[in-house]
């Protein structure tokens, strides 16, 4: 019991440390114009950090909703949920976005947000601004939020490995489910070594011995 609690601390720790290394690696002078150009890289980039320990292996997803839904507001026609539930549905099943090479690896559990999308759609608004708001066509309204809004759709995995030792490699195969992802930029920590990749439609594969 007490292996797994080290487990546990260690795994977090290390996902943890994943995300610092990214948001610094990241990080760009914040003067306007390059805050600017930042914001608009963020669409058709995803995140990714893995921790491998053992036979376990915990998977970090952190993208823009637009990459995975088409935009970034509260849903507010059917069309809309109907894209959140298809990509739900998708993000459900993780042996559809991944290939192991190596070894067999068998997700164990999933923790999903996606309230960014799922909140309702008025909220903390007064009558003023919602009367004003109306005045504004359907598009106008998506371009507005989809421009003063930043929301995020973030996914937990965590995987049993037959033999985590002998897990060489992953493809990742969000490009061909959600096309309006262009870049996934893949951090990882494994029992062999600590790197980085970024994955492209025409380089979908993180080779985990890679230095």
């Amino acid at each position: 019991m007490r292996n797994n609690e080290r487990y546990v601390y260690s795994a977090t720790t290390i996902i943890a440390v994943l995300s610092m290394l990214s948001i610094a690696l990241n990080a760009e002078p914040l003067d306007h114009d390059d805050h600017h150009q930042q914001e608009a890289h963020l669409h058709g980039l995803v995140e990714m950090t893995l921790a491998i320990e053992g036979n376990t292996m915990e998977l970090n997803l952190e993208s823009p909703a637009a990459n995975i839904v088409g935009f970034e507001h509260p849903v507010s026609t059917p069309e809309q949920h109907a894209s959140v539930t298809r990509a739900k549905t998708i993000l459900d099943m993780p042996e559809q976005l991944l290939t192991f090479i190596g070894t067999r690896c068998q997700s164990l559990s999933q923790d999903m947000n996606l309230s960014a999308v799922l909140q309702p759609a008025e909220t903390h608004q007064n009558a003023e601004a919602h009367s004003a708001h109306q005045e504004h066509t359907d598009k106008n309204h998506e371009e507005h939020d989809d421009h003063q809004t930043h929301s995020e759709i973030s996914v937990r995995y965590q995987f049993h490995c037959a033999q985590g030792t002998k897990l060489t490699a992953i493809k990742v195969h969000l490009f061909d489910l959600f096309p309006r992802i262009e870049t996934v930029q893949a951090a990882w920590v494994s029992h062999s070594n600590q790197a980085s990749a970024i994955l492209t439609t025409d380089s979908i594969t993180i080779n985990l011995e890679a230095r």
